[in-house]
């Protein structure tokens, strides 16, 4: 093997496994890490304790909080949304489009502040709206819109300079990828309008104009990003080829079509205007979601491309499409049911379509591609050993909580409100357990790495020497 020397342009990776004379080093990018644990903090610490709470209050076997629901309601669904989710695709954002665009890995410089800003807003929200009436929580409420909006558009201008300084190809995922950065700018706006309005009204953001913006976010800012890395690497998982842009357009414009007739919905229309712009939108989305999920995921096979070890990962990826597929499906049929009556329609239809894609798009895709491609997983993916215990109850855990959310939701109007929402509850409880023994194999691979390292850079060392 001969060395070469580097040349301008080229994206310098630390060698996982190895160094010595042949290997140009460099600095590999660590602040990833941060977003993850940050979000694992918010999803285990707020959002899926605040929704077994929320839940036992509705259904009366706790009274704590029931003067503060309306607002502790919308603190869990942006704990997990902006919190959970927003953090996560932010940070793997931050760190893939770089490598996908030929790009040097963002800077800590740029990277970290942005973690502090979209923490700052999403743990900011959360207090402010589950904090007692009467403290300064209007203040905290529009501290937080402000860090969140800053964050915000941060994350879709960095996107968009690494894409436009990046190589010019007319490769699928980058359309994806500027549709997600341009979406996390206009969620920069939304962020300040519901924080200035939040604060006029008890911390609570008008129903309407909250429940566009749950949408919006859901579906472009983090569903275009989703698709973007899906569609530029799970279809290789599974031994197939990467999606065209003939294949992906017409599924990603009904997709980005749908979020936009979502977010004009939360204008204040009269009459049924809102709730017809609203109804075509998840209809648009859903069809769009529904077509894109087995175009630029998978929702069947066997990830054959992968390692024994890792193929156990991919199986979040397929439960996360196979619900996307239903979610997708929910949508379109609650959409189109407020466009013929222009009223709002099928609530437990659309609780169900939001809650399938926050924990099975969101969550299980969120756990699976953190595995897939996450370097502190690189050297557990390269192991011979079986999924263990923690992986299994992980697993069956987060599977069980989408079964009984759904269930839940969809028994709206059918069972009463006490037996519903301890079936919400347990799904809660359940989703905490999953969620908690993945943020252990994150602890466990992060405090492995150096030792793995070591013992494979002496034994590549032996090699070596015995040439």
């Amino acid at each position: 093997m001969t060395s070469r020397r580097p040349q301008d342009g080229d994206v310098q990776l630390e060698p996982p496994v190895a160094r010595h004379a042949d290997v140009v080093p460099a600095v590999e990018d660590r602040s990833y890490l941060i977003f993850i644990l940050g979000a694992l903090a918010m999803a285990l610490l707020a959002g899926f304790l605040l929704s077994v709470v929320i839940s036992l209050a509705l259904s009366g076997t706790i009274t704590w909080g029931e003067e503060r629901l309306p607002q502790m309601t919308q603190a869990h669904g942006w704990a997990q949304v902006q919190g959970w989710a927003g953090l996560f695709v932010a940070g793997m954002a931050l760190r893939l489009m770089p490598r996908f665009a030929g790009r040097p890995p963002i800077r800590t410089k740029v990277t970290v502040p942005i973690f502090v800003l979209l923490f700052a807003a999403a743990a900011g929200r959360v207090v402010a709206q589950s904090s007692p009436a009467g403290t300064a929580a209007e203040a905290l409420l529009v501290v937080a819109g402000l860090a969140g909006a800053a964050g915000a558009a941060a994350v879709g201008a960095a996107v968009g300079y690494t894409l436009a300084r990046g190589r010019k190809r007319p490769e699928p995922w980058r359309y994806f990828a500027w549709a997600g950065a341009a979406w996390w700018a206009v969620w920069a706006v939304l962020m300040l309008i519901a924080a200035f309005k939040g604060a006029r009204n008890d911390v609570f953001v008008p129903a309407r104009l909250d429940d566009a913006m749950a949408w919006t976010v859901m579906l472009g800012a983090v569903g275009n990003f989703v698709f973007s890395v899906q569609s530029r690497s799970v279809p290789v998982f599974f031994g197939r080829r990467l999606p065209s842009r003939r294949k992906l357009a017409p599924p990603g414009v009904l997709l980005n079509a749908g979020a936009l007739l979502v977010l004009a919905s939360g204008l204040p229309f009269d009459g049924p205007v809102s709730e017809r712009l609203l109804g075509a939108g998840l209809a648009l989305a859903g069809a769009g979601l529904a077509w894109l999920a087995p175009v630029a995921g998978s929702v069947w096979g066997e990830a054959k491309r992968l390692r024994p070890r890792a193929r156990a990962a991919a199986r979040y990826v397929l439960a996360a499409n196979i619900t996307v597929l239903m979610a997708g499906a929910l949508l379109a049929w609650a959409g189109a049911n407020s466009v013929v009556s222009g009223e709002f329609e099928s609530f437990g239809a659309r609780d169900a379509a939001r809650h399938a894609l926050g924990l099975g798009m969101i969550t299980m895709l969120i756990i699976g591609m953190a595995q897939l491609v996450s370097p502190v997983f690189a050297l557990e993916r390269a192991e011979a050993r079986p999924a263990g215990l923690e992986d299994h109850l992980a697993w069956w855990s987060l599977v069980a909580a989408i079964g009984l959310r759904v269930i839940a939701a969809l028994a709206y109007a059918h069972i009463e409100t006490g037996p519903r929402m301890h079936l919400a509850a347990t799904a809660g409880v359940l989703a905490w357990l999953g969620l908690a023994m993945f943020a252990f194999s994150v602890v466990r691979a992060v405090r492995k790495e150096p030792r793995m390292k070591a013992l494979l850079a002496t034994a590549a060392g032996v090699s070596d020497s015995g040439r």
